[in-house]
């Protein structure tokens, strides 16, 4: 940046570091995708035998994590969503969850890695209840700088609160385009983007 070297400072990033300094780029190349290279740590929570932190190489299916490294479902249970890249990711029906997660492969279908959380949702799972609590969240994190963020966020958890029906009945969607398209940072665009996808996959 302004002609200077530059780097992300987060741990992914500098715990990569040492691998390709010591072993080169190549080598760092021998995992993950064309793309994609390297691994990447997930977080595998919710409803799954062995919830954890895995480093996994790019491109490994999301089935695979789900039942070979997370240990799958509890007996007796099916799975109903899967929540991936955090609060501000999408939600994936049980029939997406056989997607390669890389940045490109996530991104063909509207998906996002985010901060690589993945949240595993069987049929005993409230949505409805993770929805709220989403859009709590993200109406307490608003700095309230921006309008379409300040009001939008309010006004998204009012109508995930007092919604007794379908969702489509609402103004949700034109609420979630407006902070999307309007609000001036990350978190008001990305406020809206775990919801509408769970109502427009169906799964509420």
């Amino acid at each position: 940046m302004f002609q200077r070297p530059t780097v992300i400072n987060n741990v992914e990033t500098f715990a990569n570091i040492p691998f390709i300094a010591l072993e080169g780029a190549d080598a760092y190349r021998q995992y993950g995708t064309a793309k994609s290279p390297g691994t990447r740590v997930v977080c595998v929570s919710g409803q799954v035998k062995k919830p954890g932190a895995y480093e996994i190489a790019m491109g490994t299916l999301l089935r695979e994590v789900i039942y070979n490294l997370a240990g799958g479902l509890h007996e007796g249970r099916t799975l109903q969503a899967v929540l991936i890249g955090g609060a501000a990711g999408v939600f994936l029906r049980p029939d997406e969850i056989d997607i390669a997660l890389d940045f490109q492969s996530l991104a063909a279908i509207g998906a996002t890695f985010g901060s690589g959380a993945i949240m595993v949702m069987d049929d005993t799972a409230n949505v409805r209840g993770v929805l709220r609590r989403i859009a709590r969240f993200f109406k307490d994190e608003s700095c309230g700088k921006c309008f379409p963020c300040q009001i939008g966020t309010q006004r998204q958890y009012e109508i995930i609160t007092r919604t007794v029906g379908a969702f489509h009945e609402t103004p949700i969607h034109d609420l979630g385009a407006t902070m999307r398209d309007a609000s001036l940072c990350g978190l008001g665009q990305t406020a809206s983007s775990a919801i509408l996808s769970a109502i427009d996959k169906g799964l509420v």
